[in-house]
């Protein structure tokens, strides 16, 4: 077994990377990895990405059509 000579970890044999700091072969192990800059997309992005726009509310006028409709068909039953 090899040691990372980043922090001292034990890699297995043939590792390309420390499992414990992240430093790896192709940086020749000088660095570990750095977690803290990663650019995350912002939440309400990705829920309108994936489910589209929110849905309007419907307008006053529209519910109030929908009554006038609803009582004519209810007042036609009766007569």
């Amino acid at each position: 077994m090899t040691i990372c000579p980043h922090c001292g970890a034990e890699l297995k044999q043939g590792a390309t990377f420390c499992p414990h700091c992240g430093s790896d072969k192709n940086t020749g192990w000088k660095e570990g990895a750095e977690y803290s800059d990663l650019d995350l997309p912002d939440y309400d992005e990705i829920v309108e990405n994936e489910f589209g726009e929110k849905k309007k509310k419907s307008s006053p006028l529209t519910i109030v059509a929908v009554v006038i409709v609803v009582l004519a068909f209810m007042a036609a039953m009766v007569l």
